[in-house]
């Protein structure tokens, strides 16, 4: 993967394309804002934000927004669509450990490092606000709300990842699929109406499988089991959630 990746110019240039593409966007008029960084700042607060970041996009599907080893610059908040992040594995085969949604912040991973350990790739059009991390270190100084929020983040970070592996060593295929459903219906990512609801994927099933560390056929197989339980309703790029309580009471179950 490493002959592959650009230089950072490189990737400077494709933000600077990005970045022309549309106006900067208020963030008091921005759909994401409950869910990011900003949120529960005070106006005074929110303008020192806005005055750091810069919107970039719309990238489309399999556009990088940086790639693995270039220089750590930013983080970036996630206005619409959805971002995966990805590395190879010694024998070269990607590997997704990732997917960020709407108020996402994505680059948490390479705080402290001098490059970027992942690839992160666009899933759909997809806007984002990058925040140069030098200035947000900063700013941070100056508003302790804005650390402290920065500090839950990186926390609920950790305890995902932990309780992601810790406890995914240790379940089967159908439990992996039905706690990364979970976690879509908690990033609201599922249209629900009352018990049912419904998920236009932006990401590949053969993306899920690697994600959750499982085999295509395996994932297959899941999903199978979880249609023919009558909890789901399996389609090519959409699933339809016909109970969305049993998806919930099994993964705390």
């Amino acid at each position: 993967m490493t002959s592959e990746i650009g230089e950072d110019n490189q990737v400077a240039s494709s933000q600077e394309e990005h970045s022309g593409d549309l106006t900067e966007q208020d963030c008091s008029e921005c759909e994401a804002r409950r869910h990011c960084l900003g949120d529960g700042l005070s106006e005074e607060q929110m303008q020192g934000l806005r005055k750091i970041t810069h919107t970039l996009g719309p990238f489309k599907p399999g556009e990088t927004i940086f790639r693995v080893e270039d220089k750590f610059k930013s983080l970036f908040v996630i206005q619409s669509g959805a971002v995966k992040i990805e590395t190879a594995s010694f024998e070269g085969t990607k590997l997704v450990d990732g997917f960020f949604f709407r108020g996402d912040l994505v680059g948490l991973e390479s705080i402290g490092a001098e490059q970027y350990g992942h690839d992160a790739i666009s899933l759909g059009r997809t806007l984002v606000c990058e925040l140069p991390f030098d200035h947000l270190e900063s700013l941070c100084s100056f508003v302790p709300r804005l650390q402290r929020k920065l500090m839950i983040i990186l926390g609920q970070k950790i305890r995902y990842t932990n309780d992601t592996i810790v406890r995914g060593r240790y379940m089967s295929a159908e439990k992996r699929l039905l706690s990364f459903m979970q976690m879509l219906c908690e990033k609201k990512i599922i249209k629900k109406n009352d018990n049912t609801g419904s998920v236009q994927l932006p990401m590949s099933k053969g993306d899920i499988a690697s994600y959750l560390g499982l085999r295509p056929e395996s994932l297959s197989r899941a999903l199978s089991k979880l249609q023919n339980d009558g909890i789901i309703r399996n389609h090519t790029k959409k699933i339809e959630f016909l109970d969305i309580k049993a998806i919930l009471q099994q993964v705390c179950g």
